[in-house]
């Protein structure tokens, strides 16, 4: 086996002391024939979180490379990955998963650098995902799942990353990577990154996926994952909406293709659409171009839609009464 670094883990951990030592088993327990690194880094966690990885940084010395700021990055609104994580980084190709989820299968990195490097025309190498309610809410259940190996285009993606693939599963080019355009700066002032890599990666060679499960999402993992209020819910997503659009909006400066062009506008006006949605707005849902979506909505939809139109002034103070105002 080569001492030469291939790939190169990037993992964010804040608070998951609970979980960080299953992300990180998941990680040193891949058998490979090549030599990887591990970089993390511990957002100033306030529970025993940067202990657990300084325990496995001290067992893994040669693999394990860990960050520990003075201060809280995300709160300063500083990207680890640009500032922290790709400066040091050593390895051809890039994988990433969060310390509150986790990697299932010890043959994941292997299969997904097997793929690469026998495909250069190929940015990236996902798989499927499986989705773990922490909270017991939900039965767990697959997040991504495919019948069998595919290629992810711009159509599983544009809808949103559910459609498409989970962080947790990407393993791209590093040269890709860390490279990023205007449209994911934009993406991560709005508090969302994968979404962008997607779009980044596609943009840059095709993605494979493979039919098989090497990863799990956790839901619910913490008290800052989503809040239980709905005013905060509202006002999350609405934040989210606006993000994709104007990514989207940004993202079209990259698009010469005159079918992709088309692609993607048929997708902000359906994220136009989602977020006239969520605030209340169900009027403007009615006109072009949204009234064509309103159209392909269940009865049950349109037939509520209907309602709130008739009597706007009831609709408004059931909103408040749910906490539904942004």
């Amino acid at each position: 086996m080569s001492d030469e670094i291939l790939v190169t883990v990037l993992c964010t951990a804040y608070n998951h002391e609970k979980y960080i030592r299953t992300c990180l088993d998941g990680m040193v327990g891949q058998v490979t024939d090549f030599a990887y690194e591990i970089l993390i880094n511990d957002d100033v966690s306030t529970d025993g979180t940067a202990a657990v990885i300084r325990e496995y940084e001290a067992r893994w010395p040669d693999k394990i490379r860990a960050f520990y700021p003075e201060k809280n990055l995300y709160s300063q609104g500083i990207n680890v990955y640009d500032e922290v994580f790709f400066p040091a980084a050593r390895g051809k190709y890039t994988a990433i998963c969060e310390g509150d989820d986790y990697w299932t299968d010890p043959t994941k990195l292997q299969r997904q650098v097997d793929f690469l490097e026998a495909h250069p025309e190929y940015s990236a190498c996902v798989h499927d995902t499986e989705l773990l309610f922490c909270d017991g809410a939900r039965p767990d259940e697959s997040l991504v799942s495919h019948s069998e190996d595919c290629d992810i285009e711009f159509a599983d993606i544009l809808p949103g990353m559910n459609h498409a693939f989970h962080t947790s599963s990407i393993l791209g080019r590093t040269a890709v990577l860390a490279e990023t355009p205007d449209f994911y700066h934009i993406a991560d002032a709005h508090g969302f990154t994968d979404f962008p890599y997607a779009l980044w990666l596609r943009l840059n060679g095709k993605i494979r996926c493979l039919a098989r499960f090497m990863s799990v999402y956790r839901v619910n993992s913490g008290a800052d994952s989503w809040s239980s209020d709905k005013e905060a819910q509202t006002k999350k997503l609405a934040r989210f909406y606006r993000g994709v659009i104007e990514m989207l909006t940004a993202f079209r400066g990259h698009v010469q293709d005159e079918a992709l062009l088309r692609l993607v506008d048929e997708n902000l006006v359906r994220w136009n659409f989602d977020l006239l949605y969520i605030l209340g707005r169900d009027r403007e849902l009615r006109r072009p171009p949204y009234r064509a979506i309103l159209k392909t909505k269940p009865l049950s939809f349109r037939v509520k839609n209907a309602v709130k139109c008739a009597f706007p002034s009831l609709h408004k103070l059931y909103r408040k009464a749910r906490g539904y105002n942004e």
